[in-house]
């Protein structure tokens, strides 16, 4: 069934409020002068405005003028006091018609309440800066303050954009017939899906519409065969204060309506997936708190639903490390991956060991691998049966670097399995494309050609990569 508008307003705090006129009595929650501000940012309240302005499909300039405003006023965190009536990540007073405290110490009520004045503002001044959009919204005594903030904004946009944009890996075999398929989903306001399907030496469609309406903008999407037919499905995470987790089965030529198979998982900042963890032949979903407190939950498959999230781990991957599933062991099941991204004398690799109805404790697999900001992925790249672990430099020198799994840890710190696979922008991927058992390498080039390159793998390297297609997966869509 399909979400309206008005569904989309309810999931973002909005629908149905009326904000009220400035109200006569006394502060009610009695907002204090703040005694100082925090030095850095808050993570999770990063990622509640980048994904809300996706969710509106603001524009670069009104995305970044939030996380100028949000930097100046309060250093990206959600503060319960300021100066007067002020309050939130954007201090926003509520006796000058904000909504109530309430509602504005509420990140993704701010942020919204935030976004859709500054898209206004920019429609009506395209020449203003995103300084100047954020002074246009926000009334500032210090209105050069914003644009100041530009290049700090500006690194927590990127830093908030790659969180969200955190894909381990997915199996996307949505006909059934043994080869992943492409897909990518569109996320602005027409929420389209497209499929190109594999034919072992090709992806074939360009505009193959497999569904009309999933998937919004500021939601995670991934795939994963939910009901154990042989199909991989898409699923949707659509975090804000919802916590909805919606499926869209396919038939092997189409996915089916967007049905709620979740009413509170992954909620707000957390981190969506899915995976197998329990061996019965069903992706599962799994949120990564991706806090301080690093809990990890589950909510395991019924083949017609998700059931309760239940805790399966207390300390895992917390923010600033890259979270992944994987079965790396080859019992069935899929396990927590977590990569550290430090710089090389601290980019590790831990694993979580699942046996059927949690994760045993955190284990070092590997000391040196998917270093800063490269992008690791998951897969089993030599047809194994166990997931090995996969890092593109996506840089100028493009290299691919593999560490395979042993069953009890990966094996390997610097061997190059591709010297020139992935540049600056583009989006890599692994998976079996032409059916032979063993994960290939796959990018998105985005940017002005939209081509789709892929590179086979012989189980202890890869090819050369040739072209499988050439317009699929635009800047801005959700790419697997």
């Amino acid at each position: 069934m399909r979400r309206t508008l008005l569904a989309l307003l309810m999931a973002l705090g909005v629908a149905g409020t009326t904000v009220p006129a400035s109200p006569a009595h006394a502060d009610p929650v009695g907002t204090l002068a703040c005694p100082s501000i925090p030095a850095n940012r808050d993570p999770a309240v990063t990622l509640v405005v980048y994904r809300v302005a996706r969710a509106y499909n603001a524009n670069d300039k009104v995305t970044l003028s939030a996380f100028e405003a949000g930097w100046v006023e309060s250093h990206m965190n959600n503060l319960p006091c300021g100066d007067k009536s002020s309050l939130g990540v954007f201090q926003q007073r509520w006796d000058y018609g904000w909504g109530t405290p309430e509602q504005i110490m509420d990140p993704v009520y701010a942020s919204t309440q935030y976004v859709t004045r500054a898209i206004v503002c920019d429609r009506n001044n395209p020449g203003y800066s995103a300084g100047q959009v954020a002074q246009c919204v926000q009334r500032s005594g210090f209105p050069d303050r914003y644009d100041q903030a530009a290049a700090t904004a500006r690194a927590q946009l990127n830093e908030a954009a790659r969180t969200h944009a955190i894909a381990g890996g997915s199996p996307t075999d949505v006909t059934g017939d043994g080869r992943d398929d492409i897909v990518t989903f569109t996320q602005n306001a027409l929420a389209d899906v497209y499929v190109g399907t594999s034919t072992g030496g090709s992806y074939t469609g360009t505009s193959a519409k497999w569904n009309d309406f999933f998937s919004l903008g500021g939601e995670t999407a991934t795939t994963g065969d939910v009901n154990g037919d042989g199909r991989d499905d898409i699923i949707t995470f659509a975090h804000s204060n919802t916590g909805d987790v919606y499926v869209a089965l396919s038939t092997g030529t189409s996915f089916g309506a967007g049905l709620k198979w979740h009413d509170w998982f992954a909620p707000g900042a957390e981190i969506g997936a899915a995976g197998d963890v329990n061996g019965d032949g069903r992706d599962d979903i799994v949120a990564f708190t991706h806090n301080p407190a690093g809990d990890v939950y589950v909510a395991l498959s019924t083949g017609t639903g998700f059931g309760p999230g239940l805790k399966w781990h207390e300390f895992f991957s917390p923010f600033g490390e890259f979270p992944a599933l994987g079965d790396v062991n080859g019992d069935g099941r899929d396990d927590l991956i977590t990569f550290t991204q430090g710089p090389a004398t601290a980019s590790d690799v831990i694993v979580a060991l699942s046996n059927g109805s949690s994760f045993g404790a955190a284990q070092k697999w590997h000391d040196l691998f998917a270093v800063g900001a490269e992008l690791p992925r998951v897969g089993d790249v030599n047809g194994d049966g166990r997931d090995d672990i996969v890092t593109f430099t996506c840089d100028p020198n493009a290299d691919v670097y593999v560490a395979t799994s042993t069953g009890t840890g990966f094996a390997g710190t610097t061997v190059k399995w591709h010297d020139f696979f992935c540049l600056a922008g583009e989006f890599p991927y692994l998976g079996d494309a032409n059916g032979d058992g063993t994960d290939d390498l796959i990018v998105f080039t985005k940017g002005a050609t939209n081509d789709v390159h892929v590179a086979l793998s012989t189980g202890t390297g890869f090819l050369g990569a040739t072209r499988w297609h050439d317009f699929f997966g635009l800047n801005g869509e959700t790419t697997l």
